[in-house]
């Protein structure tokens, strides 16, 4: 691309960023429509008159004119890049301008949509090493394709600081990421992907489908069995709706892994993550290896049980945005083929994988146990008050309050089976978890403060618990280090001064 021609973004994206508001102009109009289905069936229009018809006019009133705003916002939003720097200008009257520096620019990845797809469209997502913008994408811009992978290979040559003539052909091929059929490092076939799905599944999430397909089905029996089968349709239409929304929610949530991973691939070439994946929504990613925080390996409970392990990666840029939490590095595999892959991917983090974790010392009992009979002792209280007011359902009310505290106990011990830390001359490794295990690999190096608490009952233990903060989005900001004992903290404080 030239420099300092300026540019406007797709005009697709004024579609995009309208069709919540048309889906939301639907709902409402078929809303009108069930609450006036008795008018319809008179086969005239007084459905139509009166308020319904003044929130439906106002409705799409309220739609003109955010179509109209977007548009112009649209047409007097330019996107220019000088020598090094990327200028974006916005407005006619009240002129804004926001100028990034290249040098800034921690990722360049690429997303695609369904609606994109068909257009021949993608987005350009380029992050900064910015705190402040860690939970936001700081700059999106929707192109053709061809011109997107032009954009991104222009700022990766200006960011690697080459002349325009020195770069390759083979370079500028990488910097636009990896052709359908360059050799990758890892690919997953379907069965991979499959898997990974099934060890990701949410043991909640299937909970919840279940009770609620196993309700809606029983309503809708129950409503069968109606005189007035129409008429009890129409009064349950919000329930089933409501009910209907819940299943597809938690059944998305039980199998989107199995279709946002779709084709996952991933490279590593010189200093360079090239990551790919997506059915409905194509992603692709370009990590500078520098710009990692830290790196993590998840285990789910059904994982857990079949001893296996996923890993992501953790840096300014990936999982600042909802769909982006899950920064997959490498889906659920065994323990050997983890290790494996992170050889191919990111040795730099490799030895953490085999590196052992401390379980929590047994004095954590002393320090839990203050925290743990304040809570048992308001739950009593709770309880007989309740059992005061509602003399009839004393026995419920009290197996409630046993339940609450059986629970607070089940989770004390599965932390302790499960939380641990340990550090060794390279790595800070923290354990966190329940019924699943979720780790995170630090280097010192990449800490940005650390916090180190004791309350009078850890102190007369000696033990302690902390936390450290890195630069990331606020997911992934600040990780707590479990209850130690020993000089733990001590080794992580000279490791973040490089004695």
């Amino acid at each position: 691309m030239e420099e300092n021609r300026r540019f406007r973004n797709h005009i697709s994206i004024i579609i995009e960023q309208i069709g919540a508001g048309i889906v939301a102009l639907a709902v409402l109009a078929v809303s009108i429509l069930v609450q006036n289905v008795e008018e319809m069936a008179e086969a005239d229009m007084s459905f139509l008159q009166g308020r319904g018809l003044i929130i439906f006019l106002g409705a799409v009133l309220l739609l003109a004119v955010s179509v109209g705003n977007r548009i112009f916002a649209w047409a007097n939003t330019y996107i220019c890049i000088e020598e090094n720097a990327i200028v974006i200008e916005r407005g006619k009257v009240n002129k804004k301008k926001n100028t990034i520096g290249i040098r800034n620019i921690s990722n360049i990845n690429i997303e695609q949509n369904l609606f994109e797809m068909i257009l021949g469209t993608c987005k350009v997502k380029l992050d900064t090493n910015s705190r402040s913008t860690a939970d936001s994408t700081d700059v999106t811009i929707v192109l053709k394709k061809a011109d997107a992978s032009r954009l991104k290979a222009e700022i990766t040559r200006r960011l690697q600081g080459q002349p325009e003539q020195e770069i390759s052909g083979q370079e500028r091929f990488r910097s636009e990421g990896a052709a359908e059929d360059e050799t990758f490092d890892v690919r997953a076939e379907f069965s991979d992907v499959f898997r990974h799905g099934l060890f990701s599944v949410n043991i909640f999430s299937m909970l919840i489908l279940i009770g609620a397909v196993i309700g809606t089905v029983t309503t809708v029996l129950q409503l069968l069995e109606q005189p007035h089968l129409m008429s009890s349709l129409l009064g349950a239409a919000a329930g089933i709706i409501v009910a209907a929304g819940i299943v597809l929610s938690a059944l998305w949530d039980t199998v989107k892994d199995f279709i946002r991973y779709y084709d996952f691939r991933a490279k590593r070439r010189g200093d360079k993550i090239y990551i790919k994946y997506g059915f409905l929504k194509k992603m692709e990613y370009t990590i500078p290896v520098d710009k990692i925080q830290a790196l993590k390996i998840r285990q789910s409970f059904v994982a857990r049980v079949f001893r296996r392990y996923m890993a992501e990666i953790v840096n300014v840029g990936m999982g600042d945005e909802k769909e982006e939490q899950n920064s997959f590095l490498i889906l659920y595999t065994t323990e050997e083929k983890l290790k494996d892959q992170l050889e191919l991917l990111l040795p730099e983090f490799a030895p953490t994988a085999k590196q052992k974790v401390e379980r929590l010392p047994a004095a954590v009992w002393a320090a839990w146990a203050v925290p743990g009979v304040i809570y048992a002792v308001l739950v009593c209280a709770s309880a007989a008050v309740c059992a005061l007011l509602l003399e009839e359902h004393t026995i419920l009310i009290w197996m409630g309050a046993a339940g609450l505290i059986l629970i607070l106990l089940i989770g004390m011990v599965l932390k302790y089976l499960t939380d641990g830390s340990g550090c060794d001359g390279t790595f800070l490794k923290l354990c966190h978890g329940y019924f699943g295990k979720n780790y995170i690999s630090v280097r010192y190096s990449q800490i940005q403060y650390m916090e180190i608490k004791q309350n009078f009952i850890a102190k007369a233990f000696g033990i302690r618990k902390g936390q450290i903060h890195l630069l990331a989005s606020s997911a992934n900001s600040s990780h707590g280090i479990p209850y130690f004992k020993g000089d733990k903290d001590e080794r992580i404080r000279r490791g973040m001064l490089g004695m």
